[in-house]
């Protein structure tokens, strides 16, 4: 198994892992706290870890939701092929496993597309949205950047890929001032088993929400990364305009993972919403 970057995302106190068996697979989850549930949707390659720092925070007034997508982290890694539409019916087999109605759901690049996907297959869960570095259909440049990272694991190995990965998901500033959690980033990319990861890279192929996003009906934050390559901001600007009265930010001076170089702007931008949005 692959460990979590505890050596970026310390895990908060009180918030174990456990394995929940949802008929579909057991998928490894943290939760945190009580009030009205939160479910976090980490992006490809990474795990519920990522989302620690939120957790913490927010722990004191709601109930935080974390889980490893199928094929990463501790949840159950079968064979592919993977789709948007079996990574949202996974959570809503964990929803549905943890006895919850309806809860907001917060996804970060891959995992904003199977919030999408999320509220689209089971609008009854789903009472609010916000959507982190995401689109809502693979376009050329970012199914070319997948394929080199898939053909760089093939022909030079997976650290080769985690460089590729990590010129297009963080900023040229941040890269250059955190070489040292850089080089955990490459080790950390390196150990994972490759076959999932490659699974989970291709359901990013052939994914279109366009025509769908209108009938999102629940109230709806899209943020953006001004730097970001990956998932650019124009784009993150046309989710919001097809999803009715969303709300678009963009976060100034930060590439792809914002939760990364920018947490104290996302965190106030998630509490503005929360606030306002999950009673």
């Amino acid at each position: 198994m692959v460990p979590p970057m505890t050596g970026w995302f310390p895990k908060p106190a009180g918030a174990p892992e456990r394995r929940v068996a949802t008929g579909r697979l057991t998928i490894n989850m943290v939760e945190m706290g009580s009030g009205p549930a939160v479910l976090l949707i980490h992006g490809l390659g990474w795990d519920h870890s990522l989302w620690n720092p939120t957790i913490a925070y927010f722990a004191p007034r709601y109930r935080m939701i974390a889980a490893d997508t199928r094929g990463h982290g501790a949840t159950d890694k079968p064979d592919g092929p993977y789709d948007m539409e079996m990574f949202a019916r996974d959570y809503a087999a964990l929803i549905d496993a943890l006895g919850l109605k309806r809860l907001c759901v917060i996804g970060l690049s891959q995992g904003g597309m199977v919030a999408q996907k999320l509220a689209l297959v089971r609008p009854d869960l789903v009472s609010a949205l916000v959507l982190v570095s995401t689109s809502c259909k693979s376009d050329p440049s970012l199914r070319d950047n997948m394929e080199a990272r898939i053909a760089a694991m093939d022909t030079a190995g997976p650290e080769a890929a985690a460089k590729i990965a990590a010129e297009s998901i963080f900023s040229p500033a941040w890269r250059a001032a955190n070489t040292a959690a850089l080089a955990r980033f490459f080790e950390w990319r390196a150990a994972m088993p490759m076959a999932p990861l490659n699974s989970a890279t291709r359901a990013l192929y052939d994914f279109n929400l366009s025509g769908d996003l209108p009938n999102i009906a629940v109230p709806t934050l899209v943020i953006a990364g001004q730097e970001d390559v990956l998932t650019r901001p124009k784009g993150m600007e046309e989710v919001a305009a097809l999803i009715p009265g969303a709300t678009y930010r963009m976060i100034p001076e930060t590439g792809h993972m914002i939760p990364v170089e920018q947490p104290e702007a996302l965190t106030a931008l998630l509490a503005e919403f929360l606030k306002a949005h999950v009673h």
